[in-house]
Formats: C-alpha cells, sequence, structure tokens
C-alpha cells in the first residue's frame, strides 16, 4: 500500500466521538503543576498497550543546571517526587527517518470552587471546554491518538519518540531534561494549541530568546542624624530616571533588530516589558532601594549574557554624567526564566512535511510562521540538534479572571489526522 491510500485508510479509522472520549479521560486526570500527575497514568497506560519502550524518570532538574535554558522554580515551589515524565520509543524497521513528538502533560493550578464541573470536558458550539485542555492535553491526546492510529495499521521503518514531559514553570524538569537525556530524531513536532487565534495555519518555528531580570537602584540616607542634610538620594527618583533610560533603549532595539524574511504574525523580534517596579528598604520616609523587574524577548545571534551586558554597557554611557548613578550604577540580576533562541527554516524537511500534510485535511495553503517567547521547540532544536516545528488547534480562554479554556473540536480531530499523516509520511520509506 503506497503512503496515501495509508494515510486514507487510517484518517478513516479516527473516531471523533472516541478521540474526544479520551481527552476527557485525560482532562478528568488532575495533573497541576508540580503535583503528582495522575493524567500521566493513562498515558502510560496507552504507551504500554501501543508497546513502546518506556523511559519513566523523575520531575526534578539534576543534570541541567548548567544548561543556559536551566529555569529554576520559584522560592517556596518544588515538584513533587510523584510528578514524573515518560518518554516512548517504538523503534523502526528500516532506514526511515526517526521523528519526536512531544507535549506536557502538566497544567496551570485549579482555583475554581467548581471542582467537578472544571475537570468534567464539556462539548458546546463546536468547543472542547476543560482545565488544562488547552495547555496542554488535547496535544498530547493529538499525538497518543494519532500515534495508535497509525501503529494499527503498519510498522514504521523510522524511530518514532513520543514525549509527555513536565513544561509548565521550572519547565527544566520536562523536555528539557528529556532531551539532556540524549533523546533527538531527524524531525521533531512540539503539539500545543494556538494561544494566537491561528489555529493550523500557524506554524512555530521561531522561539524568541527571553529573560526575566531585575534592575536594583540604591539609595542613600545621607548623614546620619544631621537633620540639616540634604545629600540623601531618594531611590525612587533614581529609578524613574533607569526606567526611562530602559525604555529608550528598548525602542532603539526594536528600531534595529527586525525579521527579515517569512510570513511572521509582527515583524519586532525585540522587546522589553517592565512588568513590576518597587521599592525597598527604607530610612525614614526615603527608599534605599529600588527594584525593576522587567522580561525581554530577544533574536537570534543574541544570547541572555550578551543582552544584558549591552543593557549594563548602555547604563555606563547614559549615566556617565550623573554623580550617584556614575559611582553606584543599577544592578542587574537575572531571574528564573531564561531562554536561548532557536529557529528552524520554514525550507526544512519537517516544516514542509508539516504543512503538506495540513494543507491536504483541512485546505490551508498559506502558513503564518508565529514567533513565540520561551517556546519548548528550542530545547530540541538548541541541545538536541533536531529540526523542531509546533503546531496546535484554535483554542481560547487561557487568560482573563475566568480562565475558561477551551479547543476547537473539529481542529482537534483534524490534527489527529494530520499527524498520523505526518508520521506515514515522515517514518515511512517511499516504495
Amino acid at each position: 500500500m503506497n503512503k496515501e491510500k495509508l494515510k486514507e485508510k487510517v484518517s478513516s479509522k479516527i473516531d471523533n466521538d472516541k478521540a474526544i472520549k479520551f481527552l476527557g479521560s485525560l482532562v478528568r486526570l488532575p495533573s497541576e503543576n508540580g503535583q503528582p500527575t495522575l493524567a500521566q497514568e493513562l498515558i502510560l497506560q496507552k504507551m504500554e498497550e501501543l508497546g513502546l519502550n518506556i523511559d519513566k524518570f523523575s520531575g526534578n532538574t539534576a543534570g541541567v543546571e548548567d544548561y543556559a535554558d536551566y529555569c529554576p522554580l520559584n522560592e517556596g515551589e518544588k515538584v513533587d517526587e510523584r510528578a514524573y515524565n515518560l518518554v516512548g520509543i517504538k523503534s523502526g524497521k528500516g532506514q526511515g527517518k526517526s521523528l519526536m513528538l512531544f507535549a506536557h502533560i502538566d497544567t496551570e493550578t485549579c482555583e475554581s470552587a467548581d471542582i467537578a464541573s472544571v475537570y468534567d470536558l464539556k462539548r458546546v458550539n463546536n468547543r472542547l471546554y476543560g482545565h488544562g485542555i488547552a495547555d496542554d492535553k488535547s496535544g498530547m491526546a493529538t499525538i497518543m491518538l494519532a500515534v495508535e492510529a497509525v501503529l494499527k495499521e503498519t510498522d514504521l521503518d523510522g524511530d518514532l519518540i513520543v514525549m509527555s514531559v513536565l513544561g509548565k514553570r521550572g519547565g527544566s524538569a520536562g523536555t528539557l531534561s528529556a532531551i539532556a537525556k540524549g533523546y533527538k530524531a531527524d524531525g521533531g513536532i512540539y503539539l500545543h494549541p494556538a494561544e494566537t487565534g491561528h489555529g493550523y495555519t500557524e506554524v512555530k518555528i521561531y522561539s524568541m530568546g527571553t529573560v526575566d531580570f531585575s534592575v536594583t537602584i540604591k539609595g542613600s540616607e545621607g548623614r546620619e542624624n544631621d537633620e540639616l542634610d540634604n545629600s540623601e538620594v531618594n531611590a525612587i527618583k533614581k529609578g524613574s530616571m533607569v526606567v526611562e533610560a530602559m525604555s529608550d533603549w528598548d525602542k532603539a532595539r526594536r528600531e534595529r533588530i527586525l525579521f527579515t524574511e517569512g510570513t511572521y504574525a509582527g515583524t519586532p523580534k525585540t522587546k522589553l516589558n517592565i512588568s513590576t517596579a518597587e521599592a525597598g528598604i527604607k530610612v525614614g520616609r526615603d527608599p534605599m532601594t529600588y527594584t525593576i523587574k522587567s522580561r525581554l524577548y530577544f533574536g537570534e545571534e543574541e544570547t541572555i549574557y550578551s543582552v544584558l551586558e549591552e543593557l549594563k554597557d548602555y547604563f555606563h554611557k547614559r549615566f556617565a554624567g550623573d554623580d550617584w548613578l556614575s559611582v553606584n550604577p543599577p544592578e542587574i540580576e537575572i531571574l528564573n526564566l531564561r531562554a536561548t533562541p532557536a529557529m528552524v527554516s520554514k525550507d526544512s524537511d519537517i516544516v514542509r512535511t508539516i504543512e503538506k500534510n495540513i494543507s491536504s485535511v483541512n485546505g490551508v495553503e498559506s502558513f503564518i510562521y508565529q514567533y513565540h517567547g520561551a517556546s519548548d521547540i528550542r530545547h530540541p532544536i538548541v541541545y538536541g540538534n533536531t529540526p523542531t516545528a509546533g503546531i496546535g488547534p484554535l483554542c481560547g480562554g487561557l487568560y482573563g479572571a475566568d480562565w475558561t479554556e477551551w479547543v476547537d473540536e473539529k481542529e482537534f480531530v483534524d490534527g489527529i489526522k494530520m499527524l498520523a499523516s505526518i508520521i506515514i509520511d515522515w517514518c515511512l520509506t517511499d516504495k
């Protein structure tokens, strides 16, 4: 049987209701960030049924602390020892190309008072609702159902690597840990719904460099117990000067560093977000410290350390004439989130194979190459030499007060068919 006939056969046997029932089972089993991943037990069971060679390993970050993308947990947070990663491998029988499929199984913490309702999948107006359904249980369900559909009909020539990992805050415990163990392939696909509203018209090929950092400005109380002394330095006043300097630095970078090719949803590939700024220690009414917390997105040819060194140099030049800041420059500290920029070409084999099979299933011809901050596609690219792109169905409800997650029902089912066809194209040799 040739590939196209095999795709038609596999697609015809994908049952919508059974697929949604499996997704509902994943949603019903909690797997909140850092907690025991009960939903992972269902993935483990499915991997065993499919005869995959399984590697089950800890969710701690041992062994990845020296990676540039290592993201330590926030103070007081920890990953429960019962939360674990899964990698399942189906070895190929010939010389076909290997494919890595991955998604994260853990979700945000559920804070709804109506727990039973939140964990019960609902179908409303072609949308599937449930906690964690868009972030990222529908991605994991798509992988398992597509792999199952293909393996029921054929053996593969190339190896198939399936990863269900921990990927929320402290994501070093998931995808990065798996890649650090040596898992890699000729191509990789990250299955995660498209928060941008583009659905399968979007192919994630660019993960921006990302770093959270703080800038602390010191003040001075002046001469102690001297009521007539006016030499004190208000840290907030100096801090406002630093905020203005950071904004000017960011504006200049955004005008200088732009995407130069491709159909991207937007043009800048560098951006600074100043999230908080607050006073710390005070002496009387005078703040002695003022701390600015920011997130910087940056592009290729830069690193976490190079951009912060650039900011440090900018401060040095900007405040050369300031009596206080020239002697007491702002102190920059890297915080928890850090990500190396990574990109796979839109003309690469993995992207072309993805687009070909999306087009054949739902007719999409023109694609958007969205840039993302700290997408997990970066780990296989940077540390596993695996060209990797991300796709996923239309979704919503990930932000705002209600956090009512949903994915588009048709795109969820279509995604299973697309991924099954991609597996066939990639892991089977031409006959």
